[in-house]
């Protein structure tokens, strides 16, 4: 049996894309912007766990503005009944 060679296999139905990268980096982008907004507890805790300067601080302020905006407007609900439903399943306390 005879494979055919990997480095010459015939592209796949439609056009390639012109500009792969950037339409890589604007979905990795906006999957990191969809978890600030959902998740935005995550991205405070993160932030926390930089060592204290001033970059720290301002990064900090701006996570916590995240997530007080998430809150407000309901963004984080998804988060916030699937953690309930998680402590109530597991028996563990909020903490």
């Amino acid at each position: 049996m005879i494979l055919p060679d990997p480095d010459h296999v015939a592209p796949g139905p439609g056009q390639p894309q012109q500009h792969p990268v950037r339409t890589t980096a604007v979905v990795i982008f906006a999957t990191l912007i969809l978890l600030a907004l959902t998740v935005p507890q995550a991205l405070v805790n993160w932030t926390r766990n930089f060592d204290p300067n001033p970059l720290q601080e301002t990064v900090l302020s701006f996570a916590q503005w995240v997530q007080t905006a998430s809150r407000d407007l309901r963004l984080n609900a998804p988060y916030v009944h699937g953690r309930a439903l998680f402590l109530k399943l597991t028996g563990k306390e909020e903490g």
